[in-house]
Order: structure tokens, then sequence, then C-alpha cells
């Protein structure tokens, strides 16, 4: 079994939480260090920065659920690049802290948004 951090639309009432409907939710309320950008995708992406808070829902997963998770990501290991690379980070919640596989992307495209609250879903609902 294995922990994942999901920030984006992997989260409870996203476009993709189908695709982790039967994982056991850990954590409904958590966050981790990074800094949470807009793709102008439909999804966000996390990048890595100590200064900066992103917050989602920590879920246990078996091997069939994560490779699911690996082919939403784009994530294959051992390739040259991924979409996504997966990080093992320290997540925080009002309970405690874990480790969990987080999606990270390497760097921003110039593209890309920040999300200066580090919430996919309010920031999503805010914006209508």
């Amino acid at each position: 079994m294995y922990l994942v951090f999901c920030y984006g639309t992997l989260r409870s009432g996203e476009s993709n939480h189908a695709v982790i409907k039967e994982a056991t939710l850990i954590e409904s309320f958590s966050w981790t260090n990074g800094q949470l950008y807009d793709t102008r995708d439909g999804y966000p992406a996390l990048i890595q920065n100590e200064d900066a808070t992103v917050y989602g829902e920590v879920y246990e997963v078996d091997d069939q659920l994560l490779e699911k998770i690996n082919l939403l990501e784009g994530y294959q290991e051992g390739r040259d690049y991924n979409l996504y690379e997966q990080v093992m980070q320290i997540i925080e919640s009002n309970r405690g802290s874990y480790e969990a596989i987080t999606y990270m992307m390497r760097k921003p495209e110039k593209r890309f948004m920040e999300i200066p609250d580090g919430d996919w879903v309010t920031y999503r609902n805010r914006k209508g």
C-alpha cells in the first residue's frame, strides 16, 4: 500500500476523482511545501518550493490504483522525461504528518498562472 497526496483533479468532487474512488481517504485536509500553478489545461502543477504551501488530501492506494494514477499523471518509472515526477514528500495534517507520493513538475511553463493560496479547489470554484 502507498500513501498519495492529491492536490488537484484527483481530490474529492474533482474531475478525475473517479480514478481513485475506491482508495481509502486518510486525510481530507492536509498540506505540504510547494507552489501550485494553473497549467491552463484544466489541472494544476505542483513545483518544489519551501516557502509556499499546497493543500490537498491523502489517500491510501494499492498497486493497481497507483498504476492508474501514474497513467493519469504521465509518469513512467525510468523514463527520461515525465509530465510529473514522483517525489516522496512530508505531508502535514491536524492529526500528524505522513510521507506520501506527490506528483511534481520540474518547473513551471511561462503560460502557467500561480495559485497564491495553494488550493486548487478553492481557486477553481472562485474562478467559476
